[in-house]
């Protein structure tokens, strides 16, 4: 009963992060997360028993890449960045364990049609949004997307390159259900499904996935192959019409993508250009130089969405220009937890295909030419398993899907498969128990962490409902609130500086425009404790401070004007490479040069208004391909000549 329970518990916990909690919100997963967490406290008591035993090996490599990667997310600078990984690591760590008590033939068998109506269910949300471009499953939320991303449909995803390589798993597993099963009443629908999965790939246009999804499927016929030669004893002829029915089936869909998809053969074109400069290169090199800061152990969890903006090329496209993640997640690995981390990634994986590989080989000894259905079923899983790591750690290249729950909680599963022995034991080895007694760690640190993160994530939500309804009263109330349960997180702090600081401008009286401004300055104040990486709050601090000098006693608006000053020459030592900071501090040095104007240092307003005219004229030298013009700086530049032209005919 108890092993009911945890079972049902926690693939209810996936099912709803597969549906509701694909995006980058942590509001909407939290359910599931809550879910599985509980699931995970009663993996120790829930499956004691177990049909085989897990490869030492594997278990180890597992563990000590969970136990380093935790305890280095714990010591990253930036501590609710951290959080993040450590709740991804729980998640992933606690999937892994689970999968590999779960191992029975009836438990995979449910977790694997799960997989399979999942991979439907998000074709049939693609197909609704092929007319529908904005539709997404949660209500009252559109789908986003630069470059014509929206044209591209994402199923239950925000992103359709992830889409698609969750439909991956899909099309591989089902490939392999229908090559190793026995009779048609499995095969036919395998095949109809694996179809469906493929024409969910060409619906998504993913080019990561026209790359992986071939190289899959290539190690899966290898494996097709052996398996009849080797195993079965049987002539290989009969293979080329399968062969051939694989790659006719690819065709045509590529075909029917090409007529029936805007812009799909300019996707197939590009194809040859995803490793060029004009893609995701800028993201690698910027990688590369963030790893040579710190080479052994890296720069912290999450933070190359901030030490990217000291290396970007300045001819990056616009759409470049903030990435959160390196799409290669070896590389994000090693620039943000070092050789370490990436070298326990590259064995915990060599690992599992050591073990995968070894366990293939056995199925000649073991069944000598003639393989019932419950072997056939597990080799098709086992091979199925490898040939998906195989297309991910391809993919892993140019993707972070591992990094996204819906996706990679089903890599973990391919993963646990090929980590099983094989062998039948009735006792755990020491290190399985570890593990599973670490499992319920995990679910009750995610239990912990809830307590506060799941509120306070919900009424940041809240608050920023409230402002899309511009009740900024309302969302201010939302944001005290979120930012008092949770005074580790920088996020409402910053909005609620963000509504304060519209203010500025608003027709209210002085000094309660003051006090606004003043609480504003308070709240990024906060946010730069939080994170000192955040360099658009030190950009909104200098101008709170600029507001405030210009409202002050003449013996407290230059040491205003000093530490505005400070924020944003700090603002672009973190962000060399924007344009942003240098434009704010361009009007910076304009609006400093009007107010030693007004106070009659007319000299010294020259000066400021020279360095202010020729900061703006450096100004576009930052503009990014496609970004807007920076009509700012235009017009600052305009303004600073007018001011020195005013200025001119005093001073001679």
């Amino acid at each position: 009963m108890l092993k009911t329970f945890a079972f049902c518990v926690i693939i209810f916990g996936y099912l709803w992060l597969a549906i509701f909690g694909t995006g980058v919100k942590l509001v909407f997963q939290w359910p599931g997360l809550l879910l599985l967490s509980l699931g995970f406290l009663f993996l120790p008591f829930a499956f004691r028993g177990r049909a085989e035993s897990a490869s030492l090996a594997c278990s180890i490599s597992v563990l000590s890449l969970f136990i380093y990667m935790v305890l280095r997310a714990i010591n990253s600078p930036v501590q609710y960045l951290g959080r993040l990984d450590i709740i991804l690591m729980l998640v992933l760590f606690g999937a892994y364990v689970f999968f590999s008590a779960a191992n029975t033939k009836r438990h995979r068998s449910i977790i694997v049609g799960l997989f399979l109506l999942i991979g439907l269910a998000n074709v049939c949300v693609a197909i609704y949004q092929l007319e529908f471009k904005s539709f997404h499953i949660l209500p009252g939320y559109d789908r986003v997307g630069l470059g014509g991303q929206l044209e591209r449909p994402s199923g239950f995803y925000n992103a359709s390159p992830h889409f698609a390589g969750f439909m991956q798993i899909v099309a591989i597993m089902t490939a392999s259900l229908a090559l190793f099963s026995r009779g048609l009443a499995v095969r036919i629908p395998c095949a109809i499904i694996f179809v469906i999965s493929l024409s969910g790939i060409v619906m998504s246009q993913s080019r990561g996935s026209f790359i992986a999804l071939p190289f899959g499927l290539i190690i899966l016929f290898g494996f097709y192959l052996f398996f009849n030669v080797r195993i079965i004893k049987r002539q290989w002829k009969m293979n080329g019409k399968i062969a051939f029915m694989i790659l006719g089936i690819i065709c045509v869909l590529l075909v029917a993508g090409t007529w029936m998809i805007k812009g799909f053969s300019n996707r197939i074109d590009s194809v040859d250009d995803f490793f060029a400069d004009s893609s995701r290169s800028n993201f690698r090199a910027g990688a590369v130089d963030q790893w040579m800061e710190s080479p052994l152990v890296g720069t912290g969890s999450r933070t190359f969405q901030y030490k990217y903006l000291q290396y970007r090329p300045s001819h990056a496209p616009f759409h470049q220009r903030d990435p959160r993640f390196t799409h290669n997640d070896y590389l994000q690995q090693g620039a943000e937890y070092g050789l370490i981390g990436l070298g326990l990634v590259l064995l915990t994986i060599w690992a599992h295909f050591f073990c995968a590989v070894r366990r293939v080989r056995n199925y000649v000894a073991i069944y000598e030419g003639s393989v019932d259905r419950s072997g056939r079923l597990s080799y098709a899983l086992l091979v199925g398993s490898i040939a998906v790591i195989s297309a991910h750690a391809v993919h892993a290249c140019v993707d972070f899907h591992i990094r996204i729950f819906a996706t990679g909680i089903p890599i973990i599963f391919c993963l646990s498969i090929m980590a099983s022995s094989g062998r039948s034991g009735d006792r755990r080895p020491m290190v399985t128990s570890i593990a599973a007694w670490a499992s319920a760690l995990c679910g009750l640190s995610i239990l912990i962490m809830a307590w506060n993160l799941a509120p306070s994530s919900w009424l940041m939500q809240k608050a920023k409902d409230q402002v899309s309804q511009n009740d900024s009263s309302a969302a201010i109330s939302f944001l005290h609130e979120a930012s008092e349960m949770d005074p580790l997180n920088p996020e409402p702090l910053k909005e609620l500086g963000r509504i304060r600081y519209e203010k500025k401008n608003s027709e209210i009286p002085a000094i309660v425009r003051i006090g606004y401004i003043t609480n504003a300055l308070d709240a990024f104040q906060k946010v730069i404790n939080i994170n000192p990486l955040d360099w658009r709050a030190k950009m909104s601090a200098g101008g709170c401070e600029m507001f405030l000098a210009w409202h002050s006693n003449p013996m407290d608006s230059m040491s205003h004007w000093k530490r505005a000053r400070l924020y944003f020459e700090n603002a672009i030592e973190i962000a060399p490479t924007k344009y942003e900071p240098r434009e704010e501090l361009a009007l910076y040095e304009l609006d400093l040069a009007h107010f030693l104007a007004s106070r009659g240092h007319l000299e010294d307003a020259y000066e400021k208004a020279k360095g202010a005219a020729a900061k703006f004229i450096a100004v576009p030298q930052f503009f990014v391909e496609g970004a807007p013009q920076g009509h700012r700086a235009s017009d600052g530049l305009r303004s600073a000549n007018h001011l020195l032209m005013r200025l001119e005919e005093p001073l001679n």
